[in-house]
């Protein structure tokens, strides 16, 4: 008998101690990309692990069939970053300008639902004013030159509002990365004051397991998860 055999009918008689269905949580090593060896806490790890679905048997059959399963249950992850959350323009008289991006890069291992609410015109902070609105634009791109928008391009802002879905890709996994632009059009009648608009940008995480605390990302009850499906 090889080695192999010899440690899996140890370790069948190791689990005839429990009783049938018991759920145990298993130590975890992580081996990083340094190929150094880490013990996770099962508490602030990235993997869990458990064994269940326990066997016994005791008669004079002649033949003995074991069924052994593995099964991973990946959760959904997400990497993002953002050049800069606002711009802050210093204007000395009407016209119509833009600025180049704000970037922004995200990575998922699955369906990112991306939504947009509150763009609208800068309005007028404080008092009345003549106009009390100075007219908003936005353009987003993937062209990895950031080349600078045509005139047909843009979209006003609140048409920004609303939501899309970033479906799961290869392109995704490896990272993808998006430019915004910014239009103000300032007229005659914009009164001097400051003038301003907040946005909100939510990513939705389509896939995400049920067994991960949705407020923070930490672990939720992982063992009600353990099945007996094989």
């Amino acid at each position: 008998m090889n080695r192999f055999l010899v440690i899996l009918v140890l370790a069948v008689i190791g689990v005839l101690g429990f009783a049938q269905g018991t759920v145990r949580s298993l130590d975890v090593w992580e081996i990083t990309g340094s190929g150094s060896v880490v013990q996770l806490d099962e508490n602030t790890g990235n993997a869990r692990a458990y064994a269940s679905m326990s066997a016994e048997g005791s008669c004079n059959k002649k033949v003995w069939t074991l069924q052994f399963t593995t099964e991973v249950q990946v959760a959904q992850w997400a990497e993002w970053s953002i050049s800069a959350t606002k711009w802050t323009w210093f204007v000395r008289k009407p016209g119509d300008y833009y600025a180049d991006a704000i970037q922004f890069s995200l990575k998922s291992n699955g369906d990112v639902q991306l939504s947009a609410s509150g763009f609208n015109d800068l309005e007028y902070a404080t008092g009345g004013g003549v106009n009390r609105y100075i007219e908003t634009y936005y353009y987003l791109t993937t062209d990895a030159s950031n080349t600078p928008p045509s005139t047909s391009v843009w979209v006003r802002a609140s048409d920004v509002n609303g939501s899309l879905v970033v479906e799961d890709s290869a392109a995704l996994h490896e990272g993808m990365t998006a430019h915004l632009w910014n239009r103000i059009h300032v007229v005659n009648c914009n009164s001097a004051s400051t003038y301003r608009d907040t946005g909100i940008i939510t990513l939705t995480l389509l896939n995400q397991k049920p067994w991960i605390n949705p407020d923070d990302g930490s672990w939720g009850n992982t063992v009600d998860y353990v099945t007996q499906e094989r």
